[in-house]
């Protein structure tokens, strides 16, 4: 042996050597590591290894295995395996990848360990069963890298095996002709979107269709069922079908006796992919080649519940002008009556109903009513029954609205609270109220008063009392609504009768309630209405618009005086910009006045509304002293607010003075006066001396009204302040007229001094009575 010879077998030494040692550095570290980042360093150094390993070669003239090699290469193997037999489910991505590339590690040392010029075929039938094995696990766990490599081998095992099997004996034979159909079966499965080469390579499978064992044959019609399912998917109807069709007719050429029960069920799922692929064509072509598979299975297992599923893909699959509801709704039944109810079951019957529900909405509720009364409320699964009622009640309102279709809904309620013991689910009752309200509200819009009335009752089942105070009170109010709205006041009187002590309390209510009370004419009831509305509306006032709006159609004056009443005390709680403060004072003063006209003229004594009167504009004094303003700082009473205000008062006093009591008299020409005071010193001339003679005449009027109450009056104190006043209003004329004497015509002067000497005697008996 030469010193090249010798060099060249001692660095194969050191190699074998290095890789025994890595091999079992590994099969110890491997148990050990978890942190990720260990975990991904080992990856990155076993993945340097293995483009090590397949880059060395032990061959040499006469070389033969070597079982050290190949004893650390099937020890790490075998570690892999009990490793990944013992890991939890949930282990982590980096600790799968390692355990993977170990696995293809340990067959590329097991690869070179058997490198020879001539490998027997038990080696070679090893060395293929191997590669299939990683070749699978690589797949897998998507290593599909490692996959290539790998398989590139089993390729290449395969073909020398092809070549000696006409010299094995029978038992390796077999063997031989099993492992070609899993790498067949392998390189079929693997994810390359290469449909030319899987074609390829079921052309060649295809060719021991009758002489491949069970458990390989059930392994290769799976991976043709996958690309059938991936192509479908991928709504690649046309080769979905061709591929499906290659997984049927593989199984249906194997001896199904030999077959396992899991591909009975294989079969059956292809069917039933196949008749869904063949529908989705939406073909003729595609439905009878669907319509011919259902017939052969029913033709093969009878009125199996497949059968029944997949008759319901075919009813579905018509076209939607030919949809055969009573058929379909047939086959339902069928179903309910012999299913076994399960999770699984419930959930495909509902799936079912709903399709119907989409083509023939009486049908599907007609079908889940025996569903309901028949198999579900016996089972008392109160999750299956919420589900259900909703169903139903969602079935009810896709409907035209006709009292049928509410009746059969509350027919059906009644069932439930017959025969559940416990009431619908308070988030099943809120479904269900939310589809009937819709349809409440729809059918009002419509005017359909007496179909709104139905669902609101229906809506008060009492199978649906865990709706909540909210809700019933809100279903209650759109009853007395329709009650009111049809004019049926002994009917709306009722049904606010019926309501709880809190709904009646809700403004909303106490509006309706407002809208009774003024048609029945019961002034009591809508004064307490107002009352309520007002104490619980802090800044919202729609309602006490609404209130003022209705009374004024319903011509009630003092009803809408009472309710502007309160929207004027609300001013102080609410934004400046809800309400224009001199606005609805005006139109309360002309409502007052209009109606103490009409009580004047039906001879009625109209006192209390002159004292209201005198209050409004007592407020129009209080408010103008408040100085309000609008969002952007403008003055709200302004000159020509302050000018209507003080004209009305002084004219209403003036019009009234001989038919009012003296002290309401007084009343309006004081604020008359008060008004008078507010009015800005930067008016035109004009208008100051105007409103100088204005306040003149009020304080002479006061003045003279004063005398009167004091020279009648009985009781000394009141007397007494009564001559304090008319002094006080006597020494305010006089100041007024001293500072205009100048300015004033001879007519007005003359008139003014007559009406001043009349005031002195007034003052000199108030002097002497006071004894100043």
């Amino acid at each position: 042996m030469d010193t090249s010879t010798n060099s060249h077998h001692s660095a194969r030494d050191k190699r074998v050597k290095s890789i025994i040692s890595f091999c079992h550095d590994l099969q110890r570290q491997l148990p050990s590591k978890n942190s990720d980042r260990a975990l991904y360093n080992l990856v990155d150094e076993l993945e340097n290894q293995i483009h090590a390993v397949r880059s060395y070669s032990l061959k040499s003239p006469g070389s033969h295995p070597h079982p050290q090699l190949d004893s650390a290469g099937t020890d790490l193997w075998n570690c892999c395996v009990q490793i990944k037999r013992q890991d939890d489910a949930d282990v982590s991505p980096a600790r799968t990848k390692l355990l993977t590339i170990a696995r293809v590690f340990s067959f590329f040392v097991l690869v070179l360990a058997q490198w020879g010029d001539r490998n027997a075929p038990g080696d070679l039938l090893r060395l293929e069963k191997l590669a299939i094995k990683t070749g699978r696990s690589c797949i897998a766990d998507s290593e599909l890298r490692f996959a290539s490599l790998v398989l590139q081998k089993a390729a290449e095992y395969n073909g020398l095996l092809q070549s000696l099997q006409a010299e094995l004996p029978k038992e390796e034979s077999d063997a031989c002709k099993k492992l070609e159909a899993e790498y067949f079966t392998l390189r079929i499965a693997w994810k390359e979107d290469r449909l030319d080469v899987a074609d390829h390579l079921y052309e060649k499978a295809d060719a021991f269709k009758h002489t491949i064992d069970p458990l390989s044959a059930e392994n290769l019609v799976d991976s043709l069922f996958e690309i059938g399912k991936y192509l479908t998917t991928k709504k690649n109807f046309s080769l979905a079908i061709k591929w499906l069709e290659r997984a049927y007719a593989f199984i249906n050429n194997q001896d199904f006796e030999q077959l396992s029960r899991e591909a009975t069920e294989l079969r059956l799922a292809i069917c039933q992919a196949l008749v869904r692929a063949c529908l989705n064509t939406d073909t003729a072509e595609g439905f009878r080649k669907a319509e011919n598979h259902v017939c052969y299975i029913e033709s093969e297992i009878g009125d199996a519940p497949v059968v029944l599923l997949l008759r319901l893909e075919l009813l579905l699959g018509s076209p939607a002008e030919v949809f055969d509801g009573d058929a379909y709704a047939n086959i339902l039944r069928r179903m309910i009556k012999s299913f076994d109810i399960s999770e699984s079951g419930f959930n495909l019957i509902i799936y079912h109903l709903r399709k119907l529900g989409e083509k023939s909405p009486s049908q599907a509720s007609s079908a889940l009513d025996e569903f309901i009364i028949s198999r579900i409320l016996p089972a008392q699964n109160d999750a299956w029954a919420d589900r259900a009622v909703v169903l139903r009640a969602q079935m009810a309102t896709t409907q035209r609205d006709t009292h049928e279709s509410i009746q059969g809904l509350a027919a059906m309620f009644d069932s439930v609270e017959a025969n559940s013991e416990n009431p619908v689910s308070a988030a099943a009752v809120l479904a269900v109220q939310t589809l009937i309200w819709k349809r409440v509200d729809a059918s009002f819009n419509e005017g359909q008063l007496d179909i709104a009335e139905s669902w609101c009752h229906v809506a008060m089942h009492p199978t649906l009392r865990h709706s909540g105070p909210a809700n019933a009170a809100k279903i209650t109010r759109k009853l007395l609504v329709c009650a009111l709205q049809r004019n049926n006041l002994d009917n709306a009187a009722e049904i606010f009768r019926s309501m709880s002590e809190s709904a009646k309390r809700e403004p909303m209510t106490l509006y309706l309630a407002y809208k009774l009370a003024l048609r029945n004419g019961d002034r009591a009831m809508s004064s307490d209405c107002l009352r309520l509305i007002s104490e619980g509306s802090s800044k919202d006032l729609q309602y006490l618009y609404a209130c003022c709006i209705d009374a004024q159609g319903a011509e009630d004056k003092m009803c809408a005086i009472e309710a502007m009443r309160h929207l004027v005390e609300k001013h102080e709680c609410s934004s400046p910009g809800a309400i224009h403060l001199p606005a609805l004072l005006r139109v309360v003063i002309r409502l007052e006045a209009s109606l103490l006209n009409d009580q004047c003229r039906d001879g009625v004594e109209g006192h209390l509304l002159v004292d209201d009167i005198c209050q409004v504009f007592e407020g129009v004094v209080t408010a103008i002293q408040r100085d309000p303003r609008d969002d952007q700082g403008n003055k709200l009473f302004t000159v020509e607010e302050l000018d209507w205000f003080c004209k009305n008062a002084y004219n209403l006093g003036l019009k009234n003075i001989h038919g009012w009591q003296l002290r309401q008299s007084t009343r309006i020409f004081q604020c008359c006066l008060s008004i008078t005071s507010q009015y800005p010193q930067d008016i035109p001339m004009q208008a100051a001396e105007d409103l100088s003679l204005r306040a003149m005449f009020c304080h002479f009027l006061l003045a003279s009204e004063y005398i009167a109450l004091a020279r009648s009056e009985d009781n000394i104190e009141a007397q007494l302040q009564d001559y304090l006043m008319m002094r006080n209003h006597v020494k305010d004329f006089d100041t007024e007229l001293q500072a205009r004497l100048n300015t004033l015509e001879d007519v007005s002067k003359n008139d003014l001094q007559i009406k001043l000497s009349a005031l002195l005697v007034f003052d000199f008996e108030g002097a002497i009575c006071l004894k100043s």
